[in-house]
């Protein structure tokens, strides 16, 4: 039956100040019980080492009637195994910590996303509270008291609630941060474990000073059961007669099977926290499919359009669509898909169910595929936590390059954000320069005399065949005439350290900081002589590589005199489209200029793939178009239809958009000025709704078929919020 517990030196924790007695203990006497025969590691009582208690059954021990204090066995039941656990606790801390430090992604910082119910402060205070909580769990263990056992329950009350409730709060941060970007973040998984195993720890703590309350009080007994060194042996009968001076007890030890179940023990929680960790990023959720090369033809870019649609899609959230060597690229919800641009059936396709695509490096912008000058790879730039940022608001994020027309993987590089860029053989990721060719890491922009201007390139998206842009400057007059132009400073994608300057580069008015189209590695540059007069500037395509370079061939080709670029016909078309020249003197008024009803928004257009200039009463194509809805009758229904009509007379593309189904009767595309065919986009005609881009093989023509009243769905990165797009194929020559 249990002693009453009564105060001696005995009756708190203890730290051993004998490192030869940190060691293993016995427990002689009762083979019947487990723990009664046996002493356990405090996380490797292992000869040599900081261990706890061990005890092992010495049979001389046991002849001798060693290890037991007045008939009562020592140490009780089960607590070495309440030893080896209080170590594993610690070890266990000590091991998440080193981990979170060899793991932690160089640069970053720990920002609890303000987008949690929690939120960042809430978090914080929370978990400051729990810590606080759980400290008086530790100084309320029951030592030495009268009522042990409801010490006990309040120590480990307050224990529990501060280590579980902060555990489940860390643990939700992780699982929100993969809910939102698709990927796991080992480091923010190992941080739950950390006031897991504490708890761990002060459990098993206050468990042995509860037990320590039951221990007799003769002096014969040599260690405290909290003791965090070795235990001894009881002294004898004849020891304890002895005087003080002269009464000493052996270590108990224990056998070598004892040790070893004591040492799983202590070891346990790491092993338990490591599968957690570690289990989860084995699981890739991505599904991936890819194409046999053999069997994909390369088309060119159509240059006239067939009178209808030849197939059709569905897609959600369409963030996207790029033109790959063999055909239109689609980013959506559901992930990267390569269409064939014939029939329109999936040739290969990339899926990383909840991924977060970007653009420009910011979150709350819907993403944007990157294609090579040449059109082989395509990439795009996943965000990879929501929780771990850097400085300057760094994203930590995962770039993959796929091949545009198999759909293999041919690279991926974990970043913290910054410029996204290709050439036809290098990728440009943030600062590090990746080949696509051997996949190996090529270089690295560092600081250059304090200037992180030279080290953080801000431009998104196709760069010159072999030139890297590293930074952008802007002006919008020449002198005090407005001609809005830009300079690139670039570099050769093999060594970034020789730079040159790209000046009078041709840029939009109205969105010149926020694009500069680079058609196929050309580029619309002013002749400089031109610029000092208003009502626009002659202007010339010319190769980034030959600008940059003078060692390069240099061919320009004359656009004639123009007030800046036309980005979304640009990017719409594959081509160089200029604006006609205007007199105004700011962008305010150059914009409300080509919103006026009738304005022209095309003058030359230029392309790349024959080199030749037209105008739109000449071109076939959708540069010079007109694109719109118009009414149509068909077999007596009337109905909306998304037209194309070429500028140089061709014969115009209808494709009908049959009763239920679109959200909004075919009168609401219809009705009104705004939605007559007009050239292209501008702000008075935004491309939220309606998208549409020349691909080789076929020009694609998408169109929000759910409320046209949520623009905010298209433009939201979040699949959840997003709307349906039906995308239309209209193949021609």
């Amino acid at each position: 039956m249990p002693l009453t517990p009564d105060a001696d030196e005995h009756g708190t924790d203890q730290h051993s100040t004998d490192p030869g007695s940190q060691g293993i203990g016995t427990q002689p006497g009762t083979a019947a019980s487990s723990d009664e025969a046996s002493t356990e590691p405090d996380t490797g009582e292992a000869e040599g080492s900081a261990n706890c208690d061990a005890v092992e059954a010495a049979q001389a021990a046991t002849d001798n009637g060693e290890g037991e204090a007045d008939g009562e066995p020592f140490p009780p039941r089960g607590v070495l195994a309440l030893r080896a656990l209080r170590w594993g606790g610690v070890l266990a801390i000590f091991a998440s910590t080193a981990a979170i430090y060899l793991l932690w992604p160089e640069g970053a910082r720990l920002a609890w996303d303000p987008r949690t119910p929690v939120g960042s402060v809430g978090t914080t205070f929370y978990l400051i509270i729990l810590a606080v909580v759980a400290i008086f769990g530790w100084l309320l263990s029951p030592r030495q008291s009268r009522h042990p056992g409801r010490w006990l329950g309040i120590s480990a009350a307050l224990t529990l609630i501060g280590g579980l409730m902060a555990t489940a709060i860390t643990a939700s941060k992780w699982w929100y941060d993969y809910r939102v970007t698709g990927f796991f973040q080992p480091t923010l998984s190992i941080i739950p474990c950390i006031p897991a195993s504490i708890a761990i720890a002060l459990l098993a703590n206050s468990s042995l000073h509860y037990i320590q309350n039951y221990v007799p009080r003769n002096p014969s007994i040599k260690c405290d059961l909290t003791y965090w060194g070795r235990l001894h042996q009881p002294a004898t009968s004849s020891q304890a007669s002895e005087e003080k001076k002269n009464r000493k007890t052996a270590p108990l030890s224990i056998s070598t099977k004892q040790r070893g179940t004591y040492l799983c023990i202590a070891i346990l929680p790491t092993l338990l926290f490591a599968g957690f960790v570690t289990v989860p990023t084995l699981h890739r959720p991505e599904s991936h499919t890819t194409a046999n090369p053999g069997s994909i033809e390369t088309p060119s870019m159509p240059t006239s359009l067939n009178s209808d649609a030849a197939w059709s899609a569905e897609f959600v959230n369409i963030m996207d669509i790029v033109g790959g060597a063999g055909g239109p690229i689609v980013l959506s919800a559901d992930g990267i898909t390569s269409l064939n641009p014939s029939d329109g059936t999936t040739r290969w396709s990339y899926r990383h169910p909840g991924a977060h695509y970007l653009a420009d490096d910011i979150r709350d912008k819907k993403g944007r595929l990157v294609v090579s000058p040449d059109r082989k790879y395509v990439a795009a730039r996943m965000e990879t936590s929501a929780i771990l940022d850097y400085p300057d608001d760094g994203i930590l994020s995962r770039t993959l390059v796929l091949d545009a027309l198999t759909g293999d993987i041919i690279l991926e590089a974990t970043n913290s954000g910054g410029t996204l860029q290709m050439t036809d053989s290098t990728l440009l990721d943030g600062n590090t320069a990746y080949s696509l060719h051997s996949k190996s890491k090529l270089w690295t922009l560092s600081s250059h005399d304090g200037d992180d201007s030279k080290t953080t390139p801000t431009y998104w998206g196709s760069a010159g065949h072999h030139t890297f842009i590293l930074s952008v400057s802007y002006d919008e007059y020449s002198g005090d005439h407005y001609v809005p132009h830009a300079t690139l400073t670039v570099a050769r994608d093999t060594d970034p350290s020789v730079t040159s300057e790209v000046t009078e580069v041709v840029v939009d008015p109205v969105y010149s900081r926020h694009y500069i189209p680079i058609i196929d590695g050309w580029i619309a540059r002013y002749n400089a002589e031109s610029m000092n007069s208003n009502g626009g500037a002659s202007a010339e395509a010319i190769s980034l590589d030959s600008a940059a370079h003078e060692s390069a061939p240099h061919t320009a080709i004359p656009l004639g005199v123009t007030s800046g670029l036309n980005s979304y016909a640009s990017i719409a078309s594959g081509c160089i489209v200029t604006y006609p020249p205007s007199d105004v003197t700011s962008s305010d008024d150059f914009e409300a200029s080509i919103n006026k009803e009738g304005a022209a928004r095309v003058s030359s257009i230029f392309d790349p793939s024959t080199q030749e200039v037209s105008d739109p009463a000449h071109h076939s194509g959708i540069a010079g178009a007109r694109i719109g809805f118009t009414s149509k009758v068909h077999e007596g229904t009337h109905m909306a239809a998304i037209t194309i009509q070429p500028g140089d007379g061709s014969p115009e593309t209808t494709i009908p958009l049959a009763p239920n189904t679109t959200y909004l009767p075919p009168s609401s595309y219809v009705d009104g000025l705004k939605y007559n065919p007009h050239e292209m986009f501008t702000e008075e005609h935004p491309p939220s709704d309606r998208i549409v881009v020349n691909t080789p093989g076929a020009t694609v023509v998408a169109l929000n078929v759910t409320d046209r009243t949520d623009d905010a769905s298209y433009l939201d990165p979040k699949p959840t919020q997003g709307s349906t797009f039906r995308i239309f194929g209209v193949t021609g020559k």
